[in-house]
């Protein structure tokens, strides 16, 4: 990448993963509301029993996880804000941020938030992992990976250097190998 390509991407508004340290999401959160950016955390939901009642309570499926919808000059800013606490995930060897594009964005967001009840976060590449795309049910058009966890074929979705969750199981008349 060359210098003048950094200077472009840097004002350009694209997707990009953050790690934030010391529990300081809440607070990067506040600020990218506050500043009118959009934000977006996977969640999970966890059933349990309190007091002998069911209940279902939401906490964040990878903590410190965080996707931000700003240009390169919006991150560091908040990096100064937060006392260097947020981390972007950035190109190989590289100190520039990597960014995510929208489609890919828009189907890990989608699946995160329909299947948060049953959402597993797993290994980011499985040794056989298959490209499919979805064509029935409550995932069809989603494009991922096919991979066998805990005996069961299970739709992987995933952001290439970041995180990949999977779902429950698909019905083989609903999978499309792609390769």
């Amino acid at each position: 990448m060359t210098k003048g390509e950094v200077i472009q991407q840097r004002e350009e508004i694209r997707w990009y993963a953050l790690r934030a340290l010391h529990n300081k999401g809440s607070v990067v959160c506040r600020i990218a509301t506050s500043d009118g950016i959009e934000w977006y955390t996977p969640l999970r939901e966890i059933e349990e029993i309190v007091d002998g009642r069911p209940t279902t309570r939401t906490t964040p499926l990878m903590p410190s996880l965080l996707f931000l919808r700003c240009t390169t000059t919006y991150i560091e800013r908040l990096r100064r804000i937060t006392g260097e606490n947020i981390i972007p995930y950035c190109y190989a060897h590289s100190i520039v941020p990597e960014p995510i594009d929208d489609s890919s964005m828009e189907v890990f967001r989608f699946v995160t938030r329909t299947a948060a009840r049953t959402l597993e976060l797993v290994e980011e590449h499985g040794k056989n992992d298959r490209r499919v795309r979805i064509t029935g049910g409550l995932f069809a058009g989603c494009e991922g990976y096919l991979r066998r966890i805990h005996g069961t074929k299970r739709f992987v979705v995933r952001i290439e250097g970041v995180a990949a969750v999977a779902t429950t199981y698909i019905p083989r008349q609903h999978i499309e190998l792609l390769e």
